[in-house]
């Protein structure tokens, strides 16, 4: 009987652990924040949290306190109504905002500074104005800004006959311009593209140049571009491929260290399957091609996946989404499976296809930039099935060698929209934590992993509310402490943000 009562006090004890692990607060619901809501997170200010909102072409500014209530909802009638895009730039006390429009064939591309109470410092700032000619196609935007966030990064591009003009601007946190410049790149718009458009904290402007090869399936040329600041001169470091066949690369800053690691799947020569990872390294300073190693992926690997994967497709599905760098020169790369199966509801027939798309202790800083918000489809002529699975960790030495491997195994799929699917992370410092929906007697529960400095994958409790008809959408979160994080999820048609303290 003492021994009974004793297992039932550990597991008493045991379930309160679990209990006090975590602790959940939901903001509260606003009827105008329907599922067709845009969104986005900015994150913690002091003790506030601001959540930026567009419905209907409205822009506001949502101000939350600790408790999740709402203080102050602002409008920002200074945004444009018809803005194609809106990105965020966030410091300790105070904020950036970029958008562009369109009005006829005019383009605008406008920038205003707020405080963390949702006012206006100074002026709205116009940072360009393109028309497009008759012969060149519509005019593209993007912003990016380094890793310290000291120099912000507007492009452009134009595409003209032949040829793809690429015009940046590199502005500093008070959006004064420090540089500008236009380049005119030679481009084939069917076996050429250019992307990663990335700036370093040294101002230093960055993006590939790839090429397919004629069967316009493979890539079989990289060309990293560099453009430094206020030096009008374009350095090319071409990636030796050798014949080797390569997936869509990814440009990771290495500030740190001063350099540029790529990374890109890579086929099996003259087989049509991927089976290892290609990884090189560029200096900056100056710009000269290091080393480049392929790291074949052991057949162990495969095992480690949900059900038997057929070893030859094994990694068919799987897409970068994350590289996060280590201290000690290292890093992690972070894939995931994804495809979809799109159901024609008049014929009845599938179609599956694959689509690319705070200073810490042993893991840096590192910011995704995959994840968005897609309001449900209204197409009723065909059904889109998206599935989410495993999730695939390698770890490098600063010499490029294969460190360690391991899987976390999960199996998501959803009809009509991807919210509620693929991970979230949240950098603990020591550890990184993958947050992501399952399933369990029908009922959607949190599951929380933490991948350690070793590899081991730590499966942690799952997160579980008080609260039920909450359906969280991981991959749009933000963290905003060190072991915090706000997940959006919807609740009655309705969005609303949750806060978990760890």
């Amino acid at each position: 009987m003492r021994i009974f009562y004793s297992m039932v006090f550990c597991l008493l004890i045991f379930s309160l652990q679990n209990a006090a692990g975590q602790d959940i607060v939901y903001s509260q619901i606003e009827k105008a924040d329907t599922k067709n809501l845009n969104f986005e997170i900015l994150g913690k200010f002091s003790n506030n949290f601001l959540v930026y909102k567009n419905l209907n072409r409205k822009h506001k500014l949502t101000i939350y306190d600790y408790d999740m209530v709402v203080k102050e909802t602002i409008k920002l009638d200074f945004i444009t109504d018809k803005t194609s895009n809106i990105d965020f730039v966030t410091y300790p006390n105070y904020f950036i905002l970029v958008w562009q429009y369109q009005k006829g064939n005019t383009f605008y591309c406008n920038a205003a500074k707020m405080d963390a109470t949702g006012k206006l410092i100074g002026d709205v700032k116009e940072l360009d104005i393109s028309k497009a000619g008759f012969f060149s196609s519509t005019i593209n935007y993007q912003f990016a800004w380094s890793e310290n966030k000291s120099k912000l990064l507007l492009t452009k591009t134009q595409k003209k006959n032949d040829e793809l003009e690429l015009t940046t601007k590199i502005l500093n946190e008070n959006l004064q311009l420090l540089d500008s410049s236009k380049n005119m790149l030679e481009h084939n718009n069917f076996r050429e593209n250019i992307g990663d458009l990335q700036i370093d904290n040294e101002g230093t402007f960055v993006f590939y140049k790839t090429k397919e090869n004629a069967r316009q399936e493979y890539i079989n040329s990289i060309t990293i571009n560099f453009k430094k600041i206020n030096i009008d001169t374009l350095f090319k470091v071409e990636i030796p491929l050798e014949k080797q066949l390569v997936q869509t690369p990814a440009i990771k800053i290495d500030n740190l260290n001063k350099r540029y690691l790529i990374n890109s799947f890579s086929y099996k020569k003259n087989m049509g399957y991927i089976d290892g990872m290609l990884t090189a390294v560029i200096n900056s300073s100056p710009f000269v091609f290091e080393k480049k190693v392929i790291n074949i992926f052991d057949d162990s690997l495969v095992l480690k996946m949900s059900g038997s994967p057929d070893w030859r497709n094994a990694y068919s599905n799987f897409f970068l989404r994350n590289i996060i760098l280590k201290k000690d020169g290292g890093f992690v790369t972070v894939a995931e499976e994804y495809y979809t199966q799109v159901r024609n509801n008049n014929f009845g027939n599938d179609r599956n296809s694959g689509l690319y798309n705070n200073t810490s202790d042993y893991y840096l800083y590192n910011r995704g930039n995959y994840g968005y918000y897609r309001p449900y489809s209204s197409d009723v002529s065909r059904e889109i099935v998206y599935f989410y699975n495993d999730i695939l960790t390698i770890s490098f030495t600063s010499d490029l060698k294969l460190q360690w491997n391991n899987v976390i195994n999960k199996k998501t799929t959803d009809v009509e929209t991807d919210n509620f699917l693929s991970f979230a992370n949240m950098n603990a410092g020591s550890e990184i934590h993958f947050l992501f929906l399952q399933k369990d007697n029908n009922r959607q529960i949190l599951s929380n992993h933490a991948l350690q400095a070793n590899g081991n994958i730590t499966r942690l409790p799952t997160l579980k509310s008080r609260e039920s008809g909450y359906d969280f959408m991981p991959k749009l979160a933000r963290q905003t402490g060190a072991k915090q994080i706000i997940i959006p999820c919807i609740v009655r048609n309705n969005i609303a943000f949750a806060k978990i303290d760890f």
